[in-house]
């Protein structure tokens, strides 16, 4: 409950300060959001510490900060909370093969740079440039493979709901997935609590605080503990 208290602060405080306009628009939770922050999306996030104070620790780990100041980009945030979740997944491992705990900090570059820049892209992308997915009939609506910003294969999609019985009026949730390889996809998905968050370089998608860092934390995990070997 205390984690959805504050989850649910977040929109407060990234709405509080947005620029609203008229325009009707749905995201997840019906919530409205054309905030534009005249600030480059590393600064954007460096304001919201209790969110993304870990996020920052990782892309100045990754060596991607100066992408995140000066890049235009499209960038698919996953909170503090995710990467504590795949974090303490790994040391949960480690402690059951008698092995010692490995802190952000020992992580290498390398390792941070491979999994965060699955969720970044280069160039901006609003909900409205998303094409529709829809899982149930993927070949009409498959959503969009794309590469992310080191050339991974990405799938980016909207998600239509109904609305009182009307089909497809309802909100609409971007969500993101990691294919790899498009003939062997691993599918490992991520939905968006709130979209296009603007900056001077960036549009900023937050993804859900139940996310797990890396999509598939085994394959982050893995490749943590063959480096420590």
């Amino acid at each position: 409950m205390k984690r959805k208290n504050q989850w649910l602060l977040l929109f407060g405080v990234l709405l509080s300060v947005a620029v609203i306009s008229c325009k009707k628009d749905y995201f997840n939770g019906g919530s409205l959001q054309n905030g534009v922050f005249k600030m480059s999306a590393y600064e954007f996030m460096k304001t919201k510490p209790f969110y993304f104070d870990t996020l920052i620790t990782v892309i100045d780990k990754s060596g991607l900060k100066e992408v995140f100041e000066k890049e235009d980009i499209t960038f698919f945030a996953p909170t503090d909370h995710a990467i504590k979740l795949s974090m303490d997944l790994l040391n949960s491992t480690r402690y059951s093969a008698s092995k010692d705990s490995i802190f952000i900090k020992d992580i290498p570059p390398s390792i941070w740079r491979k999994y965060l820049s699955q969720y970044l892209i280069k160039d901006k992308y609003l909900l409205k440039d998303i094409a529709r997915y829809d899982p149930v009939q993927a070949n009409v609506y498959p959503g969009q493979y794309m590469a992310s910003y080191d050339g991974y294969i990405m799938n980016l999609g909207v998600q239509f709901s109904d609305y009182k019985g009307t089909r497809d009026v309802g909100p609409r949730t971007v969500v993101i997935r990691n294919i790899g390889d498009i003939g062997n996809p691993l599918n490992f998905g991520a939905t968006i609590a709130t979209s296009d968050l603007q900056t001077n370089n960036s549009i900023i998608h937050v993804i859900n605080d139940m996310h797990n860092f890396g999509f598939n934390p085994f394959l982050f995990i893995t490749d943590v503990n063959e480096y420590f070997k």
